[in-house]
């Protein structure tokens, strides 16, 4: 698969429509793997904690969640395809699942956003066979609840698993825990349980084409998002102008 390499992670350089037969042809061959999403404010995280790095490292499919990285690998003169936000993948990939006889788990959610996208999901698709758990703050940390939630996904007998906690929370639960799962593909999907539920609002179109979902969230959530985009809004600048100089030294 071709990948492009920025900031220290290499990037599958799918569409959309690719990146849905990746996962197609993963399922029905039973192809063990997990996808990461990374949006620019991953890039800050993974330059200073080496286990979400090694996490990335280790995932079969690393989409581009974020506009800003289409953008940035333009300049840089490396383009990627296409943005495959999960936002966008996790009703298709619950499509897919359905049509192909897998057994769908959700872990994570907010305010009941796994029971609303159970029931919505049920009444989109008719032998949809989906299970839900939505643990406890902190589950990360805690070994009883880990094996618990493990205990739980491999008695449903799921194929598809999403886990919807945020970043780095999911991408390292999952990294540090996959070996133990009995499931074929695994999606760490962050905010885009919430979004599909609708128990949290989506940017305008117009937003998302121009890079600017993170500035949507923030209007939601100033107080808690703040900080987290002031530092990884400018580092991800400073990685951008680095990687041009970089590239640009090479020719």
């Amino acid at each position: 698969m071709n990948t492009i390499s920025f900031g220290g992670i290499k990037i599958s350089n799918l569409n959309f429509q690719e990146a849905v037969e990746e996962i197609k042809n993963s399922l029905q061959k039973g192809q063990k793997n997990y996808v990461v999403t990374p949006n620019a404010a991953h890039f800050y995280l993974l330059r200073k904690d080496r286990e979400f790095r090694e996490a990335y490292g280790h995932a079969g499919l690393v989409l581009a969640d974020g506009m800003s990285i289409i953008f940035a690998s333009r300049m840089i003169g490396t383009p990627l395809k296409e943005r495959c936000s999960g936002a966008d993948l996790f009703g298709v990939v619950c499509g897919l699942g359905a049509s192909l006889n897998k057994n769908i788990f959700i872990l994570g959610g907010e305010k009941g956003s796994d029971q609303i996208a159970k029931k919505k999901l049920q009444m989109e698709h008719e032998n949809i066979q989906i299970n839900t758990y939505s643990p406890p703050f902190g589950f990360e940390k805690s070994e009883n609840e880990t094996k618990k939630i493990i205990t739980l996904i491999n008695k449903t007998a799921s194929d598809i698993l999403f886990v919807c906690s945020g970043s780095p929370k999911s991408e390292k639960w999952l990294y540090g825990n996959f070996s133990h799962l009995n499931i074929t593909m695994a999606f760490s999907f962050g905010n885009a349980l919430n979004i599909y539920a609708g128990t949290k609002m989506r940017a305008p179109v117009w937003m998302q084409k121009a890079g600017l979902e993170w500035l949507f969230r923030l209007w939601q959530e100033p107080g808690r998002l703040w900080k987290r985009y002031l530092f990884s809004n400018t580092f991800f600048i400073y990685l951008c102008i680095n990687e041009f100089f970089k590239k640009r030294g090479k020719k």
